[in-house]
């Protein structure tokens, strides 16, 4: 009996162990159909991986995938679903989980059809590039100081926001920004890599983000941190009329994680 006893512990052990396959200090959020319904209702780009603990291929992409999420933190949420357990078969049935790890995107929460990834590559770098080129682009790109006149006097019954960036390219920050806040907030950017666009708006050349009031073609320059926490505040008091755009100060000067920076 007592011989019985260990071997029926030890045949568990591995099940036990690989119970939870991924580190509990990444950013995986581990979801189930009541927190997964939560999590689609947001307008956000996000990442769920579909898993079963016995999975060999899942306990080799863990590692990656706990990766990821900690660089696509606090950007891009990154979930996982574990379809071994009974109250979570439903969920990957509906989502035609036919194999594990099944990787998808959701665009846009449960507003836009979710992309299944495809690649053998199971890498953090491959996960991110793949889940960051597909953020939807809502942001107008303004190639041209001329153009952003004839932006502001085109969107002047909405309150836009214009980026003034030293990037080639449109900020991830201000893609997940514009794709959470699309139909609400409009969101444009251009590249001043010298600071003169600013100059030229009667700012000085730190300048990074400007705030357009519905119906007024007079910019207001926001001052806090241009990080998610403090811009989505902001963002939230726009839509809420708290702002105080005489100044837009009323995001702190807060801090999340350095490479979350405009």
């Amino acid at each position: 009996m007592r011989f019985s006893l260990q071997v029926c512990l030890l045949a568990l052990a591995p099940s036990l162990a690989l119970g939870a396959i991924f580190p509990s200090n990444s950013h995986v959020q581990m979801l189930d159909p009541k927190s997964f319904k939560k999590a689609m209702k947001s307008n956000q780009t996000s990442l769920v991986a579909f898993v079963a603990p016995w999975c060999g291929h899942c306990q080799r992409m863990a590692p990656e995938y706990a990766k990821v999420s900690d660089k696509l933190y606090p950007l891009i949420p990154t979930y996982a679903v574990d379809c071994d357990e009974e109250k979570n078969k439903p969920l990957c049935a509906e989502q035609r989980v036919q194999g594990f790890p099944t990787v998808k995107l959701f665009p846009r929460g449960n507003k836009v059809a979710p992309m299944t990834y495809d690649s053998g590559d199971r890498t953090a770098s491959a996960f991110y590039k793949w889940a960051t080129l597909r953020v939807p682009n809502h942001v107008t790109k303004l190639s041209k100081a001329g153009n952003i006149e004839s932006w502001v006097d085109k969107t002047k019954e909405e309150n836009t926001l214009l980026l003034l960036t030293k990037e080639k390219k449109v900020p991830l920050l201000w893609k997940v920004l514009a794709n959470k806040y699309y139909g609400k907030l409009g969101l444009a950017a251009h590249r001043d890599d010298d600071g003169q666009t600013a100059k030229d708006l009667g700012f000085d050349d730190s300048t990074k983000v400007l705030i357009y009031p519905a119906g007024d073609s007079k910019p207001v320059k926001y001052d806090g941190a241009t990080k998610i926490e403090p811009l989505t505040k902001l963002f939230n008091s726009i839509l809420d009329g708290t702002a105080d755009l005489g100044t837009a100060n009323e995001a702190a000067k807060t801090s999340d994680r350095p490479d979350d920076e405009l």
